[in-house]
């Protein structure tokens, strides 16, 4: 394994663009260079945590809002909402670890707090869930159908998962 605390923001970036170009998403390295990029911009947000919190949620058959997905890290939303959206963000690579580690797409599941009833996203959030699973080679042809598809998978994949399921191994 490559030492990459020795490389550059912009090698770890160029190396996780150049494995999702090449379909290679579910590579160990390609995994590893996730951590490595969330351990360096996370400021606080750990994938491990809001792994934990989002299956957690999804084991109680319940959507999680990004303010309760910044609080299971410790911090408010107003400081993690700089990081918690768009490319390259905190949501970004909990989507590419999920799926590189074949797990359902947790990050479906995290909506606004005013649809946590719904589980609904508004148009740029979806655009931007399906923006992230493009980028990982999914082909996504009815966005609202997807993410719906994706919420279900989350939801029976957390009913079969143990009682005292806390965090996930890395």
């Amino acid at each position: 394994m490559a030492n990459l605390e020795t490389k550059t923001d912009a090698d770890i970036d160029q190396w996780i663009a150049n494995h999702e170009r090449a379909g290679k998403t579910r590579a160990a390295l390609y995994q590893d260079l996730i951590v490595e990029r969330n351990r360096r911009h996370g400021k606080g947000l750990d994938i491990t945590t809001s792994i934990a919190a989002m299956t957690k949620s999804a084991k109680e058959s319940h959507y999680i809002s990004y303010g309760d997905l910044a609080a299971s890290n410790g911090m408010t939303w107003t400081k993690a909402r700089p990081l918690m959206t768009g490319k390259h963000s905190h949501l970004d690579d909990l989507l590419a670890y999920c799926h590189s580690h074949e797990m359902p797409l947790l990050t479906s599941i995290v909506v606004g707090r005013d649809h946590l009833e719904t589980g609904e996203m508004d148009e740029e959030t979806i655009n931007g869930f399906v923006a992230g699973i493009r980028r990982l080679g999914v082909s996504v042809d009815e966005p609202v159908a997807f993410l719906k598809q994706c919420q279900s998978e989350c939801f029976e994949w957390a009913a079969k998962q143990p009682d005292e399921i806390d965090t996930v191994e890395e």
